[in-house]
């Protein structure tokens, strides 16, 4: 009856449960989507664009390219 970790679904003037801040103090602020910038995601993305274009680029001269620098000669 006196435990204050229930909550009762009963009437609007009752004692509204704990805010998520309240119960995560360690936490310091909580971003939103809109001021989320993942440069780290879009860093990745890239280095690894830029490696399958260089890999492409070498193998297009190995195989396609007669005139080209060539591993096999």
């Amino acid at each position: 009856m006196g435990d204050e970790n229930t909550v009762s679904s009963g009437s609007a003037d009752s004692a509204s449960p704990r805010s998520w801040e309240e119960e995560n103090p360690d936490i310091e602020r909580e971003i939103t989507i809109e001021e989320f910038q993942p440069k780290g995601t879009l860093t990745l993305t890239l280095m690894y664009l830029a490696i399958v274009v260089l890999m492409w680029i070498f193998m297009y001269f190995i195989e396609f390219a007669g005139n080209a620098p060539s591993v096999i000669e």
